[in-house]
């Protein structure tokens, strides 16, 4: 297909790491492809409501620039509210989800990749073997649609896929708060990152946390989104917290935003060349709420699917290839780590216990080793 014609092989929607990252590896396989992103992408990129934690591995992967992280933390300090603390050691950086995804977005760009900015999908057509995407802006064709758009997925919504449970999906609310990197180390600790447990008293099924930046913080919270009935009263209960009241007390308040993210898989994640890709797909950790790293690595298999079967010509068992692939990589863990999570959140007792065992081992070791069998 012509770009010049607006047709494309490949259409990416949304410019997160899902979205960006599959257009950058679609490109590097020889496809043709078209993001679109219906915020402006402006010079630091578009606002996320994200920690913007990142395993150290994954900098290094990605080659991230040492320049566009925030902080490097070498501890997550986690605490129950009953008194308890533990301290897992490992290193990561915290980085702003704007900055890193329009370092993805520049870099895809910067290898000839064609990006449509501030255009929201309105509509989406199938005729004969190729998609129309339609935009206030104008309209696209292209043969596969890579769906990076969120949990609610405008995109899939439109194509009338099933929605994600509501028990699987996770409210969170987060600030932003203007605070001086002395307080940050005077009462966080320079690398440090925290992280709030309760079921009472906090989250049934989730935590509140404090992800110091350079001269901010982000403040969030998270719980099923069915078992709350008033999100903001709920925050207000990590701010009542000694540490985080102090941490807030004359930091002036920048951003707030409430966002959904999901902890179940979608039941369908790929029907008639449709991907879904990231969040969009429900590819994210249930326990910790992790996700850049499902959908960067959910946008690569979804391209290495589609050459594969098209170099086979069995472009009919597309769904069986992605699935399978995402099954090895990734997707068999998600789904028992759902499971153990209930078990985790049951009462407090097993919480803390499992933040003892999180201390000294990942989360996936837990699962894979059984060490859980006790609790």
């Amino acid at each position: 297909m012509t770009e010049s014609s607006n047709c494309f092989d490949i259409i990416a929607i949304g410019a997160g790491p899902g979205g960006a990252g599959a257009a950058i590896h679609a490109l590097e396989n020889g496809y043709s492809v078209c993001l679109i992103e219906k915020a402006t992408l402006e010079p630091k990129g578009r606002y996320k409501a994200c920690g913007g934690a990142m395993d150290w591995k994954l900098v290094e992967k990605l080659a991230y620039p040492e320049d566009k992280i925030e902080r490097v933390v070498e501890t997550l300090e986690l605490h129950h509210l009953d008194g308890e603390n533990y301290t897992k050691k490992g290193k990561g950086a915290v980085v702003w989800r704007s900055v890193f995804d329009k370092f993805l977005v520049d870099q895809l760009k910067d290898q000839g990749g064609i990006i449509k900015e501030n255009e929201a999908v309105v509509d989406l057509k199938r005729q004969g073997e190729n998609y129309t995407v339609f935009t206030p802006k104008g309209k696209y064709q292209g043969k596969y649609i890579l769906a990076a758009d969120g949990v609610t997925s405008p995109t899939l919504k439109q194509l009338k896929w099933p929605r994600i449970a509501s028990e699987d999906i996770i409210i969170t609310i987060t600030e932003e708060r203007k605070v001086t990197n002395q307080k940050i180390t005077q009462w966080l600790g320079k690398d440090s990152l925290h992280l709030f447990f309760s079921v009472k008293q906090l989250s049934q099924l989730g935590y509140g946390w404090l992800f110091p930046k350079n001269q901010e913080l982000t403040v969030g919270w998270g719980n099923q989104l069915s078992r709350v009935k008033h999100a903001k009263q709920e925050f207000k209960k990590l701010h009542k917290l000694p540490l985080v009241r102090t941490m807030v007390q004359e930091a002036p308040l920048t951003r707030f935003k409430a966002h959904l993210i999901p902890v179940g898989i979608r039941s369908q994640i790929y029907h008639e060349n449709v991907y879904a890709i990231g969040d969009a797909g429900g590819f994210v950790d249930p326990i910790s709420g992790k996700g850049i790293p499902y959908a960067l690595q959910s946008g690569q298999i979804a391209i290495k699917t589609i050459k594969k079967c098209e170099q086979k010509d069995l472009l009919e068992k597309q769904s069986h290839y992605y699935e399978a692939t995402l099954e090895k990589a990734f997707l068999e863990m998600l789904k028992k780590k759902q499971v153990a999570r209930e078990k985790i959140y049951e009462n407090d007792q097993s919480l803390k216990q499992f933040l003892a065992l999180w201390e000294s081992y990942r989360s996936s070791e837990i699962i894979r080793r059984d060490l859980m069998k006790n609790i």
